[in-house]
């Protein structure tokens, strides 16, 4: 694994393959692997995640084909080869030299990035971290949950008024204003506000989008598409498969990691202890296959952990007990 953890030109040919949609699962692994080793591995990785959406978008702007510009360097430097060497042996592995130039790029590119960053307000939460509240420039209220990044140009912002969630989950109550309307940017596609308060959760496999009130254009740009969410609709983008489908949204509790406010209606205590663990951040284990199937019908209300356990335990008559940092669940 040392060796594995400090071979750098095998990390970025990772990451970029990782970028680019190409990796292996095995790869994805031992990059998972690499990037869950400590806070400088993920930030390394960010950094490429976001030189490579800046690149996108200035492809994007101007027109260009970045594969038609790869192709042309590579003839550039093939002929200046063939001109300057009697023969050349052909390319082992082609795929390596466009990860080897991408990388140089990238390390080059990554200057503008920490310069173009000062642009930006960064706030990013620990995986464990508790609910962080922030207000934007122009009154909007975001809550974010653990494990969450997001951010926004501070000199321009209550013109634009844009967010970016890179990762995690947010609830936004927007605040209305005389200017543009409120969006979040997410990857391939953004949420319109149209006076509203909605909770927002990006990870890697899909993007889902829960109004609360007033009502969310959800939009495609570049598929053309968009679907409007109303009071009680829920939107669901699947980064994978590319495809923006509205429905009725059936998770009561999908707010409940920002107020606490579970409604549990015949759930087997093994779905009631996760949803738990996400929202107070504690681990929660289950002794006991019989328990773990058991079903619980409960309001749990602005509870603290401790006293939303309690009754559970009542309900159920099991036992809640602390162990180290972990409660335990066990029939009595």
């Amino acid at each position: 694994m040392k060796q594995f953890e400090t071979n750098e030109e095998l990390i970025y040919a990772l990451i970029i393959d990782d970028l680019d949609g190409s990796i292996t699962p095995e790869n994805k692994e031992l990059l998972e692997q690499w990037r869950a080793t400590g806070p400088d591995q993920e930030k390394t990785y960010q950094d490429f995640l976001s030189v490579q959406v800046s690149m996108d978008k200035l492809y994007h702007k101007n027109g260009y084909d970045p594969q038609v510009s790869w192709d042309s360097l590579d003839s550039k430097i093939t002929r200046q080869d063939n001109e300057s060497l009697p023969a050349v042996k052909p390319m082992r592995n082609p795929g390596l030299w466009y990860k080897v130039a991408a990388a140089v790029l990238i390390t080059c590119a990554l200057g503008y990035y920490f310069i173009d960053q000062s642009r930006y307000v960064l706030i990013s939460t620990a995986d464990n971290a508790a609910i962080t509240r922030v207000v934007l420039p122009d009154g909007t209220e975001v809550n974010l949950n653990a494990a969450t990044k997001i951010r926004y140009r501070k000199n321009d912002f209550e013109e634009n008024r844009k967010l970016e969630l890179l990762t995690g989950e947010v609830f936004i109550q927007v605040t209305k204003h005389t200017s543009s309307q409120f969006r979040v940017e997410l990857g391939d596609i953004e949420a319109e506000d149209i006076g509203t308060s909605f909770n927002v959760n990006r990870n890697e496999e899909k993007i889902t989008v829960v109004v609360e009130e007033g009502k969310v254009a959800l939009k495609h740009l570049d598929l053309h598409q968009e679907i409007l969410l109303t009071a009680g609709k829920q939107g669901v983008y699947d980064t994978k498969r590319k495809h923006l489908l509205a429905a009725d949204n059936l998770n009561v509790n999908y707010k409940a990691w920002l107020d606490k406010d579970f409604v549990f209606q015949e759930i087997p205590v093994s779905q009631v202890a996760e949803q738990l663990q996400q929202a107070y951040q504690f681990p929660i284990d289950i002794k006991g296959a019989r328990l773990k199937d058991r079903k619980l019908t409960a309001r749990l209300h602005y509870q603290t952990l401790d006293s939303a356990l309690a009754v559970i335990s009542a309900s159920l008559q099991c036992k809640v007990t602390k162990e180290k940092d972990t409660y335990v669940l066990s029939d009595n």
